[in-house]
């Protein structure tokens, strides 16, 4: 007999490797009505004591101070799934992120919009820049909270919350119980198991975790009443003899099936090497970059890098100095590391450790290495240290996004201990990167399995608007390091 039909779902987006969470969505959208309502309100009020008077000087000022703001809020992962569960740590994101974009404003106001509009007497003023920047800051902090004070009203109320149905009950859909009922999921998701029996799997005895989120029902059809599901996510130990084809009265009505791989790479942004088979690598979609994208990346990574150069040349010559000051010795050093394809190359850093480091032979940095130096703990901490490195990317040694390199020592141990370590060399080595941006600094083979995840995810994910992503949320580990060694 077919399945009974299943009442249709509006409105239900097409998975996407690039999915945004309704959450971040949501709030970002609230950011920019209240954000940018309040600097309207600010410039209509302020323009005229200010000289601003022509209106194109007024639009042109608060798209850029908009832009600036909710920039820098995505950068201080504002709008990230662990910040939306924590009132506190949303507010005091809010505020540190608005304070160094007033700052950004400042500079882009004197130095930019000075050149755009020579005859206005307020972009030449550094004092009434600082002021529209600051008053700016101020409406944007009181928008910007009572935009978080709603949407925590909203996910109290569980308006973003998704039904997800689990289909079975072995190892795997623990696994799933404990990421979606982690503190950053919790408040967004919940979840129902279904055993694999209802679709003909194998028998098995549910694990207690799951005991009290079994749903009671044993029929297709009665599921489809008994739970209005947003998501479906076949996660059993062993698929044969399930009865896939009646998972389509929900897949052919709109509702989103996922196997167990798909979903969790969407949920934590990696792939997850405990549960991976090399057929879903094999057979998924990603891993593919056109040459238009590879053009237009190194034309990328040429312009900025050259631009950071200059403008990081001062803290460069401060920086040396205080080396120089603490441990007579070279300023920079340079170690080999791995890259695109397998090649050695030669990276440049400024010393943050003794001269006599490695004596011993290679290995990894330790938490409170007695090796790193006073004014190395402080140029690891600000990353100053690696300023160097964007030589490297100017010369076509590395980009500015890929996975990091290591060194060849590291990399001939962990590609015989994990398996397909190697494809990690299949792109560019990059100055910052996902795993940078999402794991702290690592010092084991555990830590190196993590990051590989984290690696493939965006090797498999690839596009341009990732790597501007990535370079503005580095401005976060920047913020508030992580593990910096």
């Amino acid at each position: 007999m077919p399945p009974a039909p299943v009442k249709p779902v509006p409105l239900v987006k097409k998975p996407s490797h690039r999915y945004v969470p309704d959450s971040a969505l949501v709030l970002f959208l609230l950011d920019f009505v209240f954000l940018g309502a309040a600097q309207a309100g600010l410039f209509a009020g302020i323009g005229g004591r200010l000289d601003i008077r022509d209106p194109v000087q007024l639009w042109v000022l608060m798209f850029v101070s908009l832009a600036v703001h909710l920039s820098f809020l995505y950068a201080a992962g504002c709008f990230r799934r662990d910040t939306l569960v924590n009132f506190s740590t949303a507010t005091s994101r809010l505020a540190v992120a608005l304070g160094f974009s007033a700052f950004v404003l400042m500079g882009i106001m004197h130095f930019g919009l000075n050149t755009l509009f020579p005859d206005a007497i307020i972009f030449r003023s550094v004092s009434r820049s600082a002021t529209i920047a600051f008053l700016g800051m101020g409406v944007s902090l009181c928008a910007g909270l009572y935009s978080r004070v709603l949407f925590f009203a909203m996910a109290r109320r569980h308006w973003f919350r998704r039904r997800i149905l689990i289909i079975g009950t072995g190892m795997r859909a623990q696994y799933l119980n404990a990421l979606l009922t982690s503190d950053s999921h919790r408040q967004l998701a919940e979840v129902a198991f279904v055993p694999e029996t209802v679709f003909g799997g194998a028998s098995k005895v549910p694990a207690a975790a799951l005991q009290d989120s079994i749903a009671t029902s044993t029929s297709i059809e009665a599921l489809a009443s008994e739970f209005a599901v947003d998501e479906v996510v076949v996660a059993v130990d062993d698929q044969r003899g399930l009865a896939l084809e009646r998972l389509l009265a929900w897949k052919t009505n709109g509702i989103p099936v996922f196997d167990f791989n798909t979903f969790i790479e969407r949920e934590t942004g990696r792939v997850d090497l405990r549960w991976l088979e090399l057929s879903y690598l094999l057979f998924s979609s990603g891993f593919q970059i056109r040459l238009m994208d590879a053009i237009l990346k190194r034309a990328m990574d040429i312009a900025i890098s050259a631009m950071m150069l200059i403008v990081a040349l001062p803290v460069l010559v401060i920086a040396s100095i205080a080396i120089v000051l603490e441990d007579f010795g070279p300023i920079f050093y340079r170690q080999t590391r791995v890259t695109q394809g397998g090649r050695v190359f030669w990276i440049y850093k400024l010393r943050t450790m003794r001269t006599d480091a490695e004596k011993m032979g290679a290995k990894w940095a330790d938490q409170n290495d007695p090796r790193i130096t006073r004014v190395g703990s402080i140029l690891r901490r600000t990353r100053v240290d690696e300023i160097p490195q964007l030589f490297n990317v100017l010369i076509g040694d590395m980009s500015l996004v890929g996975p990091r390199p290591e060194r060849p020592v590291f990399v001939d141990e962990l590609s015989q201990s994990i398996r397909i370590y190697s494809l990690r060399h299949n792109v560019k080595s990059g100055l910052t990167g996902w795993a940078q941006i999402n794991y702290p600094y690592g010092a084991s083979k555990e830590d190196a399995e993590r990051k590989l995840e984290y690696d493939l995810y965006y090797m498999k994910n690839y596009s341009l608007l990732r790597d501007f992503s990535i370079m503005l949320q580095t401005f976060r580990v920047l913020v508030w390091p992580q593990g910096v060694r």
